[in-house]
């Protein structure tokens, strides 16, 4: 990609970058919820390298504030809107029926002290075994990441602007914006 690097303008850089990088992150998101962090670092590795790419940064100085002028999210960070993006069409019913049974609104309690008027939540699923990899299964995963949300994004009327709040809380929680 570099020798073409001075060809492209930036806006062309970043398309690559997408549709080569960042669309196979994507792809197998669901599979990376809950990886080592070791493995979290070889591709954020991968993220700074192609951000130093559209900028035409060879050198190992820092990326955060490239990063933040391309409005890429950390890896952790695009995982988890991936996965949040999916519980939204799930819930839906933008997505096949064996992934909307995967995840299970939240029944209000019938005798509790407090007013339970938060309907957008899931419920959380408790594994029974002690496994790391249950952990990871979109069943245990999703509806801890989607209850983290606050409730005004869950509550998004449209897709659109759900992927737009979500992005932009998402934004303001990895860089303290």
């Amino acid at each position: 990609m570099w020798r073409v690097a001075g060809n492209l303008t930036r806006q062309q850089k970043i398309q690559l970058v997408n549709s080569l990088i960042h669309s196979r992150i994507d792809y197998c998101s669901a599979l990376l919820v809950g990886i080592k962090d070791s493995d979290v670092r070889r591709l954020q590795k991968l993220q700074n390298s192609a951000t130093r790419f559209i900028f035409g940064q060879r050198s190992r100085r820092g990326v955060t504030d490239l990063r933040k002028k391309c409005h890429f999210l950390p890896i952790r960070h695009r995982i988890e809107y991936k996965i949040c993006l999916l519980v939204y069409k799930s819930l839906n019913n933008d997505t096949p029926g064996y992934m909307a049974d995967m995840v299970q609104k939240r029944k209000p309690k019938a005798k509790c002290l407090r007013v339970d008027t938060d309907t957008t939540r899931l419920e959380e699923v408790h594994s029974t075994c002690n496994y790391k990899a249950t952990e990871r299964a979109f069943s245990v995963a999703a509806p801890k990441m989607w209850n983290r949300l606050p409730e005004q994004i869950r509550n998004s009327e449209t897709l659109s602007s759900f992927k737009k709040s979500l992005k932009t809380c998402l934004f303001r929680m990895a860089y303290d914006c």
